[in-house]
């Protein structure tokens, strides 16, 4: 059975070369919009409310009385996008977070508003002005007050008290631990098992009081999937297409827990689905990916074909079904399908360098250094335009850059590495940010001061392990220096 999380990977992989530019084009000029001097005078409040106050207190509905004002005049401030302000009047209602329903709305508040978190355990928290919205102001620089707030502990002081969490409380708590792994994994005061168990436990309490809605179920089904017990995600899974039959996402997600659980014929019913829901979304292609593998690995190869096919009508003229075509044959072993897929990719799409790069992480990825390298060498041999066989002379010596080389390797990266800057030369600009890469590369190979590594300084070997395009997290690769 393969990890979920080499399944997500290697499909997030050929998602992101999706949307790979055959080749590098000016981005149009943004349309002239209206005199600004004729513009109407912008709003004191958002355009749109911030959150639908009757669905968003529904869940409230059990509240008492007294809460129940003072959960609806906090609503009434955030649909207003008045965050801060919804915060401190549930504060001024519930200082010492006694209520359940005040403790939940308060942490959802923080999840849905905070503009800056610190582990989930101190916040940030704006009142919009006219023309603001939350994710420009998380983008941008800025220092904000932070509020100590931390719903674990809250939650367990009332446990402690003896108050019974009612359904809106346990459902916000799995919202939070879920949101806690995502951002924190590793980091948190818990471990990622217990934060995990801590999901579980809360959206279970959640559904069975009745109280979820389709991203709390699909949240809770994948972590059911990760937790190892599948089984039971079948229900939740099923419960979620029913409050929405055409959401991809969730059908996408459902055959993604099949096939980690085994369930191969199972997962293709509902990956069909996504694909046919996911209409023109750039989203597509992870399902089409997941289709054609499973399809693979069932050793199904006419429906195999037809999820290329798919790939073929929806990405004419793009380098997507070509990847597809070898990242799934290298997946289930046919080494001369893989090999005959990456021939036509470089020959139709050698100057672009993120194709190169996909075919050398998908064969790295399975452990098959050896077969990309010798790819390379014999593509360079063949030859092609300057862009082409700089391409492949640069990741030449950055695939032999990833592990100790000796010095055989280094002298025959070095090579590649000159012979790349002599091409690049030719096709692109003096000032082109490739050439310093060519230079951390160039530099990593030479030999090393003996605390040089330790200094972390720039040019260092990848650490073992790393990723082909790793060598200079930071820097450019040849497509998008000198565009």
């Amino acid at each position: 059975m393969m990890r979920l999380a080499a399944l997500l990977t290697t499909i997030a992989l050929l998602a992101a070369l999706s949307c790979v530019p055959v080749m590098a084009q000016d981005a149009p000029a943004a349309p002239a919009g209206p005199d600004a001097s004729a513009a109407p005078e912008a709003p004191t409040t958002p355009s749109a409310p911030a959150i639908d106050v009757v669905a968003f207190l529904k869940p409230y509905a059990d509240a008492p009385q007294a809460s129940h004002d003072a959960l609806k005049k906090a609503a009434d401030l955030i649909a207003l996008g008045k965050w801060k302000s919804a915060f401190e009047s549930l504060d001024d209602f519930d200082k010492a977070n006694v209520d359940p329903f005040a403790l939940a709305m308060k942490t959802t508040l923080m999840l849905q508003g905070a503009i800056r978190t610190d582990m989930h355990r101190s916040f940030g928290l704006v009142d919009l002005e006219a023309g603001q919205d939350l994710e420009s102001l998380r983008n941008s620089e800025g220092t904000y007050e932070p509020i100590a707030f931390d719903p674990s502990a809250l939650a367990d002081a009332q446990a402690a008290a003896g108050v019974a969490a009612p359904g809106i409380l346990s459902k916000v708590l799995g919202d939070y631990f879920y949101d806690v792994l995502g951002r924190f994994s590793g980091q948190w005061a818990l471990s990622d098992d217990d934060i995990m168990a801590k999901v579980v436990d809360n959206y279970s309490k959640a559904y069975d009081a009745g109280v979820y809605d389709g991203a709390s179920l699909l949240k809770y089904a994948e972590s059911l999937v990760k937790s190892n017990r599948g089984d039971e995600s079948d229900a939740v899974y099923r419960k979620a297409i029913r409050l929405d039959m055409k959401n991809a996402n969730i059908r996408y997600s459902y055959a993604m827990g099949l096939t980690y659980r085994g369930k191969k014929a199972e997962s293709l019913v509902e990956t069909d689905k996504a694909i046919e829901y996911y209409g023109e979304a750039p989203e597509k292609i992870n399902a089409i990916a997941l289709g054609a593998r499973t399809a693979a690995e069932l050793g199904d190869g006419d429906k195999t074909q037809a999820y290329y096919a798919i790939a073929d009508k929806d990405y004419p003229g793009s380098p997507t079904p070509g990847l597809l075509r070898h990242m799934v044959s290298i997946e289930s072993g046919d080494d001369a399908a893989a090999e005959s897929a990456a021939e036509g990719l470089v020959a139709a799409f050698g100057s672009n360098p993120s194709v190169i790069r996909g075919l050398i992480s998908s064969w790295y990825s399975a452990g098959q250094v050896e077969a990309a390298r010798d790819f390379l060498v014999k593509s360079i041999v063949t030859g092609g335009d300057d862009m082409t066989v700089g391409n492949l002379n640069f990741y030449l010596a950055v695939l032999i850059s990833q592990n100790p080389p000796t010095d055989e390797d280094k002298e025959t990266a070095l090579k590649a590495l000159d012979e790349a800057e002599a091409h690049f030369k030719t096709a692109l600009g003096p000032d082109s940010e490739v050439f310093s890469v060519i230079a951390q590369v160039r530099e990593s190979l030479q030999p090393q001061a003996p605390d040089a590594s330790a200094s972390g300084e720039a040019g260092a070997p990848a650490p073992d392990g790393a990723s082909p395009d790793a060598a200079a997290p930071d820097a450019p690769t040849p497509d998008s220096a000198g565009n």
